[in-house]
């Protein structure tokens, strides 16, 4: 874990048990406050938890301490991030319309929790349990944006080779694959698959997201092997969102991919 993180999270962890300790509260009766769980106020103090917002907020909200907790939870979730993806948050939150490509994964913003597991322990297999978990809690809040009263428009295009490489085991894949079929019948979101039958496509270099943003400039986002990088330049960006319609073009329809879809998941049931 990056000492950032654990810098944050610790303090988290220390001020809660201080604050708990000055009214006499054990975990359990601290969880029974806020809403949560004694093993998860124990998960949080131990540091084998993120803390997400939602939990900091209760805590602020019980313990009195307005903006303490979620101050800390901000900069623990941000740590737990690479150092070259933490950038790209603020953009994420921001935006209106978030367009992208993915071919090896599915995206962070459409991953189930037991899918994001398991992708984030093969990618780091020396990494601990708690290290994994904490990673996992912060992709997961990542999502909250799509439950805003008014949340960005979200238009992936997804290559059929993930949706048939399976992650974790078949109820893992199978789970995730009813994840993102749902996520493609629900307004404001469309999914478009590009099948193994799209020869050539404009998408070989890597995946790609397009942040718009409604007063600000739009800023695209490319990722490598344990690297990213974030385009500001007009010029540059409007080149990746020339990719995105050559492999929207190239796509099958939203119809004929939620079709796909959920023939691949009957399939991995076969």
């Amino acid at each position: 874990m990056p000492d950032a993180e654990s810098s944050a999270a610790d303090y988290f962890a220390a001020e809660l048990r201080a604050q708990r300790a000055k009214r006499g509260w054990t975990q359990a009766e601290t969880g029974e406050k806020i809403g949560y769980s004694g093993s998860y106020v124990s998960d949080i103090e131990r540091g084998a938890r993120l803390p997400t917002r939602e939990f900091a907020l209760a805590c602020d909200r019980e313990l009195g301490t307005p903006g303490t907790f979620e101050r800390w939870q901000e900069v623990a979730k941000r740590a737990a991030y690479p150092s070259f993806f933490a950038p790209v948050l603020p953009y994420e939150q921001e935006a209106a319309r978030i367009h992208g490509w993915a071919l090896g994964a599915v995206p962070g913003l459409l991953q189930t929790e037991r899918y994001a597991r398991s992708v984030i322990r093969a990618r780091q297999p020396q990494a601990g349990d708690a290290a994994v978990e904490r990673t996992v809690t912060a992709r997961m809040e990542r999502q909250t944006v799509l439950g805003r009263p008014r949340p960005p428009l979200l238009w992936y295009v997804l290559h059929e080779g993930l949706l048939r490489h399976q992650v974790g085991d078949r109820e893992i894949m199978g789970e995730q694959l009813d994840k993102l079929i749902k996520a493609a019948e629900l307004p404001g979101i469309v999914l478009q698959v590009l099948p193994f039958t799209a020869h050539d496509h404009a998408g070989v270099e890597g995946p790609i997201t397009i942040y718009e943003r409604v007063s600000a400039p739009t800023v695209g986002y490319t990722e490598c092997y344990a690297g990213g990088r974030i385009v500001e330049d007009g010029e540059e960006a409007a080149d990746l969102l020339t990719v995105l319609a050559l492999l929207r073009a190239a796509a099958l329809s939203p119809r004929d991919s939620l079709a796909l879809m959920k023939q691949i998941r009957r399939d991995l049931d076969d």
